[in-house]
């Protein structure tokens, strides 16, 4: 609701104070006028910059509903046959730190090259920092437009090191703002450090860090010995990652055993392991 003012007859107009403003740009406002003056009153609002006439009307109050995005002043004006009577009030635009726009989440393939960015706005000493998962300074590039700051840099050869959660921080002298993306570094499994015996017939493995890609299949590379000549190799491929065991079944007589294993995912093989040694015990026919 408003609040009741006295109109006196007969007299020049006269118009209650306003209070100038502070207003969040792109924020909605409206400025408030009361006024006396009646009979023939008539009020206007008027944009002190354009002088343009914003609003009129013939009874108080008048409204000035706007959505502004720089500081400025208006000015209220009455006026009747005794005269003219004006006020302004000065709306002040504030700019609140605001994070934009900035990378997506990405995954990316080891020693591709990745484009990093952060576009941020605000006033009142704005900054704008962006910050990544080693915490190591990089060569960034910082560009300005009015209230408006981009940084950017690129990754070329992007490493497991750059794996990780990245913050852009924006901060001015009464607000902040913050946002974050993760870039996944997909690499090649690890190697498989151990095979185990777990009997003369039976060899298992730990699963090996999978380089941020699900592995796919381990390959076994198997060759025999029986006597002094070593076969070529046979290629066993398990298309389960989450089995980690094989077992050689079907020996009659003594044979040794040489094997290396592989984690396969989407990027390739991991490096294979060290050989393991073995000889299997003879089964009865």
């Amino acid at each position: 609701s408003y609040s009741k003012h006295i109109n006196i007859a007969e007299q020049q107009p006269f118009i209650q104070s306003i209070s100038n403003q502070t207003i969040s740009i792109g924020k909605q406002y409206t400025l408030i006028c009361y006024a006396s003056g009646q009979p023939n009153l008539q009020l206007k609002w008027i944009d002190e910059t354009t002088k343009q006439i914003l609003n009129t009307s013939l009874t108080s109050p008048i409204l000035l509903t706007t959505i502004s995005t720089k500081s400025n002043i208006y000015t209220c004006q009455a006026k009747n046959s005794y005269g003219e009577y004006s006020v302004s009030v000065y709306v002040t635009i504030q700019i609140p730190a605001k994070i934009l726009s900035l990378t997506t989440n990405r995954t990316i393939k080891i020693n591709e090259t990745l484009d990093i960015f952060c576009i941020g706005e605000g006033d009142n000493d704005f900054q704008l920092r962006l910050q990544t998962p080693s915490l190591k300074n990089v060569h960034m590039i910082e560009t300005k437009s009015e209230y408006k700051k981009t940084l950017a840099y690129s990754i070329t050869n992007i490493q497991m090191s750059d794996n990780g959660i990245y913050e852009c921080n924006a901060k001015n002298n009464y607000s902040q703002d913050h946002g974050i993306f993760e870039i996944i570094v997909q690499n090649i499994p690890n190697r498989i450090e151990n095979i185990f015996l777990e009997n003369s017939n039976r060899i298992s493995w730990f699963k090996p860090y999978d380089g941020n890609a699900k592995i796919l299949k381990y390959i076994l590379r198997i060759q025999y010995k029986q006597g002094i000549v070593w076969s070529n190799a046979t290629i066993i491929t398990i298309n389960n990652s989450d089995i980690t065991n094989y077992s050689f079944d079907n020996f009659y007589s003594k044979c040794s055993i040489s094997i290396t294993i592989e984690a396969v995912n989407i990027i390739g093989s991991s490096l294979p392991s060290n050989p393991l040694h073995f000889q299997t015990n003879t089964k009865r026919k």
